[in-house]
Parts: C-alpha cells; sequence; structure tokens
C-alpha cells in the first residue's frame, strides 16, 4: 500500500471532490493517511470562492516541502479551483509541485499519475473538455462511507456573476443522467448511508438540457427504501420553479432545509452583481417555500461592501435577514476574485467600513439564529445520528431535519449511526442543541 493525504480547503463541492478522489486512487494500493508525514502522494485540493485560499495553499505547500528531503519519490499535486486559476504559476512560485490539475480532470488521475511515473517531469492539466455534450458521466464511488454522503449530480455554471470564479474554473453547466445518479445512490444506500446531499453551483438548474429536472430526481430517489434523507445545494433564487417547491409539500424525505443565497437585499447591487431577480421576487419564493413547508429552516449566503454598495443598500440586507430570519449563513466581505467581472469595479468603501458592516451583519444573524435555536427547546424533534461528538465522545452528534447540529450521551441509548431517533430538547446554544431520547431507540 502506498499512503495518500489529500488537504481539502473550500465548499462542499471540494470535499466530495476529495473524497471522490480518494475512491477513484484506493484501487491502484492508495491507502489515505491522517498525517502528510505518512504519505507517497499528497494532493492540496483547492478553493478560490472564499477568499484566502490561495494563501492556505502556500502556506501548507510551505510546510510540506520539506518533506521531499526526506522521501524524493514524494509526488505532490494540486487541483482544485485554485489550480484551474493559476495554472503554471503554482508550480513556478512552489517548484518542489509534480503536478497541477483541474477540477475537469479529477476522474482522469489514475492516467496521469502513470505518465507522470514514466515520464517525471512536472505538468500543468488545466484544459476543460471539448466534446459538445452537456452530459457528464462519472460515479460516486466512496471508500468507507457513513450515514451521510455527498453526491455531485452537476458541474460548472452558465450564469457569470460578476464576482464567481466558478465558470472559469468548472467550466459551463453540465448534468449527470437521472439513472447514473438513481444508481449511485441504491449503492450508496445499500453500504449504510442514510441521507445524501446532492451537490452542483446551481443544483436547481439540474438536467435542464436533457429534458430532466431536479424535482423529477427527488421524486425518483424518493423511491428507494435504504435513503431515509435527502438535501441539497446549492441553488439559484432566479431558477427556482414551483415544481421544486411542490417538492417540500409531496416528500417527506426531503429536509426541512433550505440553502438560499441571497448575496444582497439591493436591488441596484443585484443587478450590478448579475444576480438576475429582485428582492421582493427572493422574499415571494420564501413565502412560498415556507407555505409548503412550514417547519423550514433557511440558510444563505451574503457579500457585505460589494462596489457601489452604500449604506441604504446595506440596510436592505438587513432587511432581508430581519424578514426572513436565516437560521444560519455564510457572510463574507466582498473580496474580488481575478478575472472576474468585479475585480475591475471600483470601491469607495475602505476595508474599516467593510468589516464594520460584516460586524453588524453577523450580530443581527446571531441573534437571530440564538432565538430559533431556543424556540426548539422542550419540542420533539428526529435526528439521524452521525457519529461521536469531536468534542466529548461520550456523546452522540446527529442533526435535525432544519440541520442543526445535535448532541445526546451515548448511554441513554442504544441506538447507533445511521439510526433515526427521537429526541426532545433540553438546551440551545447559538450553534448546536443538547437532547435526550424522547422514547426507547
Amino acid at each position: 500500500m502506498r499512503g495518500l493525504f489529500i488537504q481539502t480547503y473550500g465548499c462542499q463541492m471540494n470535499s466530495s471532490d476529495s473524497d471522490r478522489m480518494r475512491a477513484i486512487l484506493a484501487p491502484l494500493g492508495y491507502e489515505s493517511q491522517s498525517q502528510p508525514e505518512n504519505a507517497d502522494l499528497i494532493l492540496i485540493n483547492t478553493c478560490s470562492i472564499r477568499d484566502k485560499a490561495e494563501a492556505k495553499l502556500s502556506t501548507f505547500a510551505g510546510d510540506i516541502k520539506g518533506l521531499k528531503i526526506d522521501n524524493p519519490k514524494l509526488k505532490i499535486g494540486v487541483t482544485g479551483c485554485v489550480a484551474q486559476q493559476e495554472k503554471e504559476k503554482i508550480i513556478q512560485e512552489n517548484p518542489f509541485v509534480d503536478f497541477v490539475i483541474g477540477p475537469d480532470h479529477i476522474d482522469d488521475l489514475p492516467e496521469i499519475l502513470e505518465n507522470f511515473e514514466n515520464s517525471n517531469f512536472q505538468f500543468v492539466r488545466t484544459d476543460f473538455e471539448q466534446e459538445t455534450s452537456r452530459v457528464w458521466k462519472t460515479q460516486t464511488l466512496l471508500t468507507n462511507p457513513g450515514p451521510t454522503a455527498f453526491i455531485n449530480v452537476m458541474k460548472g455554471c452558465d450564469h457569470f456573476c460578476t464576482y464567481c470564479v466558478v465558470p472559469y474554473t468548472r467550466g459551463r453547466e453540465k448534468s449527470r443522467p437521472i439513472v447514473d445518479i438513481y444508481d449511485d445512490v441504491v449503492r450508496l444506500t445499500d453500504q449504510g448511508v442514510r441521507e445524501i446531499t446532492f451537490l452542483g453551483q446551481n443544483v436547481n438548474t439540474f438536467g435542464k438540457r436533457a429534458g430532466e429536472s431536479l424535482a423529477e430526481l427527488f421524486f425518483k430517489v424518493h423511491e428507494i427504501e435504504n435513503l431515509k434523507r435527502i438535501r441539497f445545494m446549492t441553488p439559484h433564487p432566479g431558477d427556482l420553479e414551483d415544481s421544486l417547491i411542490e417538492c417540500f409539500k409531496e416528500l417527506p424525505k426531503l429536509c426541512s432545509q433550505f440553502h438560499l443565497p441571497f448575496q444582497s437585499g439591493s436591488d441596484k447591487i443585484l443587478r450590478s452583481m448579475r444576480r438576475f431577480y429582485t428582492k421582493a421576487q427572493y422574499l415571494e419564493k420564501i413565502a412560498a417555500v415556507r407555505e409548503a413547508r412550514p417547519d423550514v429552516a433557511f440558510s444563505t449566503d451574503i457579500i457585505v461592501g460589494f462596489p457601489g454598495e452604500t449604506e441604504e443598500d446595506f440596510e436592505e440586507t438587513l432587511d432581508v435577514v430581519r424578514k426572513v430570519r436565516f437560521d444560519n449563513a455564510y457572510s463574507f466581505t466582498f473580496s474580488p476574485r481575478p478575472g472576474t467581472r468585479a475585480a475591475e469595479f471600483k470601491c469607495d468603501l475602505t476595508e474599516g467600513q467593510k468589516t464594520d458592516r460584516l460586524t453588524r451583519l453577523q450580530n443581527e444573524l446571531r441573534g437571530i439564529a440564538r432565538e430559533l435555536h431556543n424556540q426548539e427547546v422542550g419540542k420533539i424533534k428526529e435526528i439521524l445520528i452521525e457519529c461521536p461528538s469531536k468534542k466529548d465522545p461520550n456523546f452522540w452528534t446527529g442533526r435535525t431535519s432544519q440541520n442543526v447540529p445535535t448532541h445526546f450521551e451515548r448511554s441513554l441509548s442504544t441506538a447507533r449511526p445511521g439510526d433515526l431517533v427521537k429526541v426532545k430538547i433540553e438546551s440551545a446554544t447559538l450553534t448546536h442543541l443538547k437532547a435526550t431520547p424522547a422514547l426507547e431507540n
């Protein structure tokens, strides 16, 4: 066996890609290691959507540089969105890196490693597939899957929001056939997976060029007996159709959680972002989902300090937060990403002004989250047990349908990971709930 260490930075898509790489490399004799010192192959899987990813890559690469001295046969590769974006620059700045590949070439890893062993020359492979088909053929193969798993159902994006690098780093939209995804779900649930999160950069346009839809996928996999929960991310509000909203009414396995980024509450800023919806339209979508599933919890993404944002624009963002009452939110100050249109926009805000607005926003979000979680105390909730708590292994960790982490003492129940159990919520914090079993499980 050969040692494999993967360092992952970024979003759920990157985490899913790392899982895929582990499964692809397992038949070649690569076994995952917990420390890079024990690896024969180190892969750095990076994200460029969020700020500081390049800095994290540089720091980690510097930390492992010396490992090549101790192990001359060690191979180091960089993949992910930063790899796609920076290309040859990564090897120029880190000459000990052996190869750089974009996300489109993850499935080619066995061939790439074989070619490298035969030639031993550094190389960069970041071209996109040139085929005209918008169909993506792959499999979701996971080594030792747990109760939950991610499945990529599509890749790329066609929207070209002015701040976003995804169309440049992951290409145009390509969707997988429903029949292939269905086979993935059957295989994974036979291995013990009970909850699937379907991933796509703009997941609610899944299948549009093949006459399929996300709603059709959900209705199809809902029939699989061993599948107990369905989640998905990340949708675009402008593409949210009634058929998907109807799923929240008709499909009990679809969790009561909806991550719907709104980015800004200002129509002016949304136009500058090329988001193609208004604040009023976003709130209408929220109301429609709540009507279909009254107990739904919303999460979102928000950018603060986008070029041209005034105090009045920011107040519109706060207004959306107060009206929707998000359970969770990923909020950031605007950071220009190389190659995007917004990187060229003039911004009159100082970093201090951006930080002040972000602080005010996050204080508002935290207050709402605390209130929402406190309202759960005394209720009976169903959670899917995932694993022992990282902070205290004497507790199980699971999540409610609303995706709130929930902990209870292992000694109080015979339940095990993968089980759905009813618990009574005893206390709440900003980030999690504590509970006791409501019934003997």
